[in-house]
């Protein structure tokens, strides 16, 4: 078994002196006083939502993600690092209360070490397109994916889950807090596995955002990993825990305009054949990008 395989930017006066003398005869006219100059005020910025939701539109993004991997086995460390980048469409629209999600993927660039897709993979990627249907405050009812054995488009597909940050069902106010939690299993490599995650929702609050007026989001998650499965003909059995914090941005008019999210896990791949288990340490940050 080859083990490393295994694993966004009046006020204005006038003055005016006329005068004439007066004819010899006859009484002097009467002053007219000037009319009065009244300020005009400038106009009100637009007020800030209380509440958001999402509305519907079309968006062209860019995702990118950095990972760098560590696997000890046998007291060797070897290390990798995948970089992944995808620009797509996501297409927004009312769907009996809640929003459906459309994202077509416009091209995929996956750059790792070994065990890569082939680039006939990444280019039939293009125009794969992923279904969501989520809350008007963006809580994920369902996920979709294309209808394609192209391994890389289903995992792409699933990080699709989380594109649109949740937002408050209440107040917009800062300092609004709330949380969740959610199980997700998907499959990555032969393995099935699953993430239950722990997440705690911030309202950081109204902020200028690339020339936008736009919620500031934060969000903090903790979770566990578990799965099973095969790979290189072994079995493996995966369990462990990571973090994840994130900033995201939504216009007053409900938009997304991008943010990032910062992840760290540490995961023991135990190869039960082999009587080895391999610790996983990996991070990766990923950036949401909205494009004009």
């Amino acid at each position: 078994m080859n083990r490393r395989a295994c694993l966004v930017a009046v006020a204005f006066a006038v003055a005016a002196c006329a005068g004439h003398t007066a004819p010899p005869a006859g009484p002097a006219p009467a002053r007219v006083p000037a009319p009065a100059v009244v300020p005009v005020a400038p106009p009100a910025a637009p007020a800030e939502p209380s509440t958001l939701r999402y509305a519907a539109g079309t968006g062209h993004y860019r995702f990118e993600s950095q990972s760098h991997v560590e696997q000890e086995v046998m007291g060797q460390t070897n290390s990798l690092d995948i970089s992944t980048a995808v620009l797509f469409t996501a297409a927004v629209a009312d769907a009996a209360g809640n929003i459906g999600v459309a994202i077509t993927i416009d091209s995929l660039s996956i750059s790792a070490p070994m065990g890569g897709p082939s680039p006939s993979d990444l280019a039939s990627a293009k125009g794969q397109t992923v279904r969501l249907v989520l809350s008007a405050q963006g809580q994920m009812i369902s996920l979709a994916p294309p209808d394609s054995a192209n391994a890389a488009v289903k995992q792409v597909a699933q990080g699709f889950r989380e594109f649109l940050p949740q937002l408050p069902l209440g107040s917009t106010a800062a300092g609004t807090t709330w949380s969740d939690t959610a199980s997700i299993t998907t499959p990555s490599q032969g393995l099935a596995v699953t993430v239950h995650m722990s997440r705690q929702h911030r309202v950081v609050g109204w902020e200028d955002h690339a020339g936008t007026r736009a919620l500031h989001l934060g969000l903090a998650v903790t979770y566990t990993v578990t799965g099973s499965g095969e790979a290189q003909g072994q079995t493996i059995e995966l369990s462990g825990s990571g973090q994840r914090t994130g900033d995201a941005f939504v216009s007053a008019a409900g938009a997304y305009l991008g943010g990032t999210l910062s992840d760290s896990s540490m995961v023991n791949a135990n190869v039960v054949s082999a009587g080895l288990v391999v610790p996983v340490r990996s991070t990766t940050h990923s950036t949401f990008t909205r494009l004009p």
